[in-house]
């Protein structure tokens, strides 16, 4: 008995050991592939690429981009843990510090900007994000914050800026910049106002009424980590889109139903709104001689398809409005110099004419608006 008994608590043991392998195993394995499968999200040597020469802060920026960590957050997904690095500075709230021009003062408007990764800073330190240089062009004219965050689309810019709101924040201008995130609801299995992480956390919610009911099961500790392996890998290695008429029109309905809630929003702050259709490898004839995009190929395929279909539906009756608060800047980076990092970041060259053409609108606009 005694003999059973312990062969049957040996193979417990075993067992509990090889799951305990294989999990660790998976998170080595997806931290060690996570590189080649998101290369414009973990971007340990872009620092390399012609953009950057001279640039004597490149390498460690993308050194403390790797070290950033994020929480989850209802309603709008998540945000950015706090952190304080030479290059990247993230506050309690999960937002990123933005310099202000020295000639700015408390009664200087504020210009509040909404956006994803390329509006957050991927690739450039705090005083090179599209914010901090519109502020710096500014000249104390303008004070500027930045709402951005990795991946967001417009609705969850839309809920996020709401909640600020809410807790005080009293802008002047709202600055929108979309379309790259927004594409991604295409993705098989997801639907307009679709996030990023939905089937990440689909998968760990599957078959559930209450996300606790398991916390401290056996499943939970031992097999969640490697279904969740599982899905990511297959997902992100040969992710599908739809691309019917229908889907893509109601993305782009989603697009541009975000922004009309985000400028109805607005002014009702009594702030003026602005929508920017972003710009992305696919669309346009930018410099791209340094990059090598095959990898995104399905990625450039989507915004050929989805970007024309916004500009479309964006001549609809129901978006004549709209269309006055929105700009086009899909051919920003028509130029002969490097300044993506893949499909959609871009280095500081990029975000200074990014911030220099939204300044240069917002001036035109008020200047209108005194003639009138």
């Amino acid at each position: 008995m005694i003999k059973l008994l312990k062969l049957a608590a040996v193979n417990i043991l075993v067992f509990l050991g090889i799951l305990i392998f294989l999990n660790l195993t998976a998170i080595s394995i997806y931290q060690l592939i996570n590189f080649r499968i998101f290369p414009h999200t973990h971007t340990k040597t872009n620092w390399r690429l012609p953009n950057y020469k001279s640039i004597e802060w490149a390498r460690n920026h993308f050194k403390e981009f790797g070290e950033l960590r994020a929480e989850y957050r209802s309603y709008i997904g998540w945000r950015r843990l706090p952190y304080k690095g030479q290059t990247i500075n993230i506050d309690k709230q999960g937002i990123r510090i933005t310099p202000q021009s020295e000639l700015a003062t408390a009664t200087s408007p504020l210009v509040v900007f909404l956006g994803g990764s390329t509006m957050w800073g991927t690739g450039v330190n705090d005083a090179n994000t599209i914010p901090a240089l519109f502020a710096k062009i500014a000249q104390g004219r303008y004070r500027t914050i930045n709402l951005g965050e990795s991946a967001y689309n417009a609705f969850q810019s839309f809920l996020f800026l709401k909640l600020q709101i809410i807790n005080g924040l009293n802008p002047d201008i709202v600055v929108s910049y979309d379309g790259v995130n927004d594409a991604y609801s295409l993705k098989s299995g997801q639907r307009p106002f679709s996030h990023q992480r939905e089937d990440q956390i689909r998968t760990l919610m599957k078959g559930k009424d209450r996300i606790n009911e398991d916390a401290l099961s056996f499943s939970h500790f031992f097999l969640n980590p490697l279904k969740v392996f599982i899905s990511m890998f297959k997902n992100a290695k040969n992710p599908t889109y739809d691309l019917s008429q229908e889907r893509i029109e109601q993305t782009a309905k989603a697009l541009l139903e975000s922004w009309l809630s985000t400028k109805d929003l607005a002014e009702k702050q009594g702030a003026d709104f602005i929508a920017v259709l972003q710009p992305n490898a696919a669309i346009g004839k930018p410099y791209l001689k340094h990059l090598n995009l095959d990898k995104d190929e399905n990625l450039l395929k989507l915004y050929k398809l989805f970007y024309p279909a916004v500009l479309k539906l964006l001549q609809a009756p129901q978006y004549q409005e709209l269309s006055n608060n929105v700009i086009d800047l899909t051919d920003a980076f028509d130029l002969e110099e490097p300044i993506y990092l893949d499909h959609c970041h871009v280095s500081p060259n990029g975000n200074k004419i990014i911030a220099t053409k939204i300044y240069k609108h917002i001036n035109n606009s008020l200047d209108n608006k005194k003639k009138n």
